[in-house]
């Protein structure tokens, strides 16, 4: 008996060391105290302890172990469970002891068995959490990138608002500098205006009236009319330049041409004289004219700037949202995987459950069963 288990047990491995973290669930009643030496009239007493120990529950623990030993023959467990019950007594001989030792053999066996169903789920284990630890630092990373995210919008929106309120003053300032140019340079506009009309007036339909070579000037009289006003003639002259005017050069005398000299002079002399003021009024026009220039620039440069703001924005909430979707795209993995780690978990706590009690049952009842002799006897029902 002792060839064919060490046949079967010789590539069985060696215990290993237990899970202690998992709460038995099955409890274990010591067996019966072992019998005291004593007369032969008393050793022959003690005959029926076989008999009694078969409900012994270290036995049922240990005969339990032997049949889920899968890898022992059905001759070899018929033969172990057989003699199980007689090595329950208080001496051994060394029949029983070598029973007893092959049956540890087995229970090792088993335990070993279940401790590489523990291994193996505890390396399955390892991956599921390497690829969880895997998603959440992915998660980890995404949130990381939308709090940037989310904080670069807060100051992109801020940025904006003030170059916004920047575009604003400067639009102000410009309009102030418009204003103060059109009051400061009406009186010059208006000098200019009132020179330009005496110029023509003089240069066109004074010298068209001068020539006399038109049919009928009155159409160029009836244009200067409105430059007289503000002209220092004569009422005598002024007279008399209605028929001057209407008159052909061929038919015009001495009076004649005075009289039209005497506009012509008179209409250059307030030439000159609004020249003199346009002049003198150039400078501080040219200053306002510069002033404007200088805020319409600051203006554009503001307007230019908000631009600028506004793209940056909307660049960084873009930018916000991808990683408002990268992180929720990591977040639902992390919370689908879950399933797959919580089974892979249980499947691990399961087996060390098992081995927790094979060791504590099963291999426990082998222990107290093997502890109950001290020492073997030497020989096989020795008097």
């Amino acid at each position: 008996a002792q060839a064919i288990l060490a046949q079967e047990h010789s590539a069985a491995p060696a215990p290993r060391i237990l899970p202690s973290a998992v709460v038995p669930t099955r409890s274990l009643t010591r067996a019966m105290p072992a019998q005291k030496k004593g007369t032969k009239r008393e050793a022959e007493v003690a005959a029926p302890v076989a008999k009694k120990s078969r409900s012994d529950p270290a036995v049922a623990g240990v005969a339990e172990a032997l049949e889920q030993a899968s890898d022992l023959s059905d001759a070899c467990r018929r033969m172990l469970l057989a003699g199980l019950p007689k090595c329950v007594v208080g001496e051994r001989h060394e029949m029983q002891a070598a029973v007893v030792t092959m049956i540890g053999q087995v229970v090792s066996g088993v335990q070993a068995k279940y401790q590489e169903a523990v291994d193996a789920e505890n390396f399955k284990l390892r991956d599921v959490e390497a690829s969880k630890a895997e998603l959440q630092e992915t998660l980890a990373k995404a949130e990381e990138v939308l709090a940037g995210d989310s904080k670069d919008v807060e100051a992109k929106t801020a940025m904006l608002a003030a170059a916004a309120e920047s575009a604003m003053s400067a639009k102000i300032v410009l309009q102030e500098k418009q204003e103060a140019q059109r009051t400061g340079d009406a009186e010059m506009v208006e000098a200019q205006e009132s020179k330009a009309a005496l110029v023509k007036g003089t240069d066109t339909d004074l010298q068209t009236i001068v020539e006399g070579a038109a049919e009928d000037n009155s159409e160029h009289y009836e244009a200067l009319l409105p430059l007289l006003a503000g002209l220092a003639l004569e009422q005598s002259l002024l007279s008399a330049l209605p028929s001057v005017c209407v008159k052909k050069a061929t038919g015009r005398g001495a009076f004649d041409a005075m009289v039209l000299d005497q506009l012509r002079n008179s209409l250059r002399e307030k030439i000159d004289a609004l020249s003199k003021s346009i002049d003198a009024s150039l400078p501080a026009a040219q200053e306002r004219e510069a002033a404007v220039t200088a805020a319409q620039a600051q203006l554009d440069a503001a307007t230019a700037s908000q631009q600028a703001a506004d793209e940056a924005l909307s660049a960084a909430k873009a930018a916000e949202a991808s990683a408002a979707t990268a992180a929720k795209v990591a977040k639902d993995a992390v919370a689908a995987f879950e399933p797959a780690y919580s089974q892979a978990t249980q499947a691990r706590d399961a087996q060390a459950e098992k081995l927790e009690n094979f060791r504590l049952y099963n291999v426990g009842s082998f222990e107290i069963i093997r502890d109950q002799a001290s020492a073997p006897a030497t020989t096989v029902g020795g008097a």
